[in-house]
């Protein structure tokens, strides 16, 4: 990830940011159905900008968030502290392949793919270990991403561009996928962002590295970490057959995890 874009919180939410209510919604509806208690305290590794925090505090969920950014835990308090819950929730600084908690979380979740940024099996095991540590036994995790496309070409097409604005800031995303290294695993990204600040022009460039997800490797690797796979869901919340073939062709899918390791 380019980390000089990462660090600038406020055009990151803008291109990033969309209404997450109905997503929330689905989020909840998994936590009632496949957690093993109910669930009120939850936690948002790699949580960014905090689009998600203030909704599920809305829904009357006590909501912990974490980032390896620095501005983006100072944006998310001003943004908690906006919409008036400074104290019913917490933003702190952490990696998601080392940091854990203790008390522990009844549910966690992971979207946009922030996961893909743990590129190595060593990585993704650490990251699904410490989530392990820092839920309750039965807890819930529910991650997004997408799988490696069959059709590698297809992928490779059009770039997806969009627009927001906010404010007087205007912003142009442009995002491309560009090639895989298959040997590494590895799906390499072309983006950019460009808009406008108060009348100033702004142009950000960069290539991204990030995990290239083949399905039955996520099993594997979730399930040494001490995660059993549950469900997986579409973008339209229609749940999709685990004995499926689940690949890019089918968009970012989110997968229900739950927490099998015993309570140290």
């Amino acid at each position: 990830m380019d980390t000089s874009f990462y660090n600038l919180p406020l055009y990151y939410d803008i291109a990033f940011s969309r209404d997450v209510s109905k997503e929330v919604e689905f989020f909840i509806d998994c936590f009632k159905k496949y957690a093993a208690f109910k669930v009120k305290n939850i936690l948002e590794p790699a949580c960014g900008s905090g689009m998600y925090l203030v909704s599920f505090l809305d829904n009357g969920y006590h909501v912990t968030g974490y980032d390896i950014s620095s501005k983006m835990v100072s944006y998310a308090h001003e943004k908690l502290r906006e919409a008036g819950y400074a104290e019913q929730a917490e933003v702190v600084l952490g990696d998601m392949k080392m940091l854990r908690f203790n008390p522990k979380f009844d549910a966690a979740f992971n979207p946009i793919n922030s996961l893909g940024y743990c590129l190595s099996d060593e990585d993704i095991i650490n990251h699904f270990r410490t989530m392990s540590a820092s839920l309750r036994r039965g807890g819930v995790y529910i991650v997004e991403f997408t799988c490696a496309w069959k059709n590698v070409k297809d992928e490779q097409g059009p770039a997806d561009t969009w627009f927001d604005e906010r404010n007087g800031t205007k912003v142009k995303m442009t995002w491309r996928a560009d090639h895989y290294d298959m040997k590494n695993k590895v799906r390499h990204v072309n983006a950019r962002l460009e808009g406008e600040d108060k009348g100033s022009q702004f142009l950000y460039e960069w290539k991204d590295a990030l995990r290239l997800w083949f399905f039955e490797d996520f099993k594997r690797l979730t399930q040494e970490a001490g995660f059993s796979l549950r469900a997986v869901y579409n973008q339209e919340y229609k749940q999709v057959p685990l004995d499926s073939q689940i690949s890019g062709e089918l968009g970012p899918l989110y997968y229900v995890l739950v927490n099998e390791q015993a309570e140290a």
